[in-house]
C-alpha cells in the first residue's frame, strides 16, 4: 500500500486508523451511557412499584378492599401521582396500576407508558418488567396476549364513562360518580345498561 504522508510527516492510513478507532470508542461509550440509562430507570421503575404496594398495604389495613388502585392511593394523600420517566405519559396509569389483595398475598401492578410491572408480589426482591401494546377491542391472535373484560355505563345509548373498565374499578367508578349505592352490578343495571367487551393486548418480557 502506497502511504501519503502530510505536512507532519503523519501518514494519512494512520490517520485515517486513530479516526475510526476514536469513532468505535465513542459509539461503545455512548452504548454504554444508554444502557446505564436506562437500568437506572428500571430501578426507578421497581422502587416505584415497591412504595405503591407499601402505601396500599396501609390503606387496605383501613379499607379491607380487595384491590387498591393509584387513584385511590393519591387521593388519600399516601402518595403523589407517579411520574413516567420513560417516553410517553407524563405519568404512570392510575386506573391500571393496582394492588390484589388475595388471602395472604399482596400483588403489585404499575404501568408506565408502554412498561409494565405485573401482578408481583411486593415482597418479592426483583420485578419483572415487561414492555406492552396499548389496549385493544381487536382480537389478538400469537402468544404472550393478555385478554380482560371491561365494561362500560350506558344510558341512552352513550358510556357515561370517560372509557371501558375491569369490574372492580367500573364499579368503584361508578359508585363515586353516581352514588354509593351503586355497589354491584345488580343495583347499577336497575338504571343503567352495562356494555361488556373484551380488550387485548400483547405483553413481552424485557428485563
Amino acid at each position: 500500500m502506497r502511504v501519503i504522508f502530510n505536512n507532519n510527516g503523519r501518514g494519512t492510513y494512520e490517520f485515517l486508523t486513530v479516526m475510526v478507532t476514536c469513532l468505535v470508542c465513542s459509539a461503545i461509550l455512548l452504548f454504554t451511557v444508554i444502557n446505564n440509562n436506562k437500568k437506572e430507570k428500571f430501578e426507578v421503575f421497581k422502587y416505584n412499584a415497591k412504595t405503591v404496594g407499601i402505601n396500599a398495604v396501609n390503606y387496605n389495613n383501613k379499607t379491607s378492599d380487595d384491590v387498591v388502585y393509584l387513584y385511590e392511593l393519591v387521593d388519600a394523600n399516601l402518595v403523589t401521582r407517579i411520574k413516567n420517566n420513560f417516553s410517553g405519559d407524563l405519568y404512570c396509569d392510575m386506573y391500571e396500576s393496582k394492588v390484589v389483595f388475595s388471602n395472604n398475598n399482596k400483588k403489585v401492578t404499575l404501568k408506565c407508558g408502554d412498561y409494565l410491572i405485573y401482578n408481583q408480589d411486593i415482597t418479592s426482591k426483583n420485578y419483572n418488567i415487561y414492555k406492552v401494546s396499548d389496549w385493544s377491542f381487536n382480537k389478538i391472535s400469537g402468544n404472550n396476549v393478555d385478554t380482560v373484560k371491561v365494561y362500560g355505563l350506558i344510558k341512552n345509548g352513550k358510556n357515561l364513562l370517560d372509557s371501558y373498565y375491569e369490574k372492580d374499578l367500573f364499579i368503584k367508578l361508578v359508585a363515586t360518580n353516581y352514588g354509593d349505592k351503586y355497589n354491584s352490578f345488580k343495583t347499577i343495571k336497575k338504571n343503567y345498561d352495562i356494555d361488556e367487551k373484551i380488550a387485548y393486548r400483547k405483553r413481552t418480557l424485557i428485563s
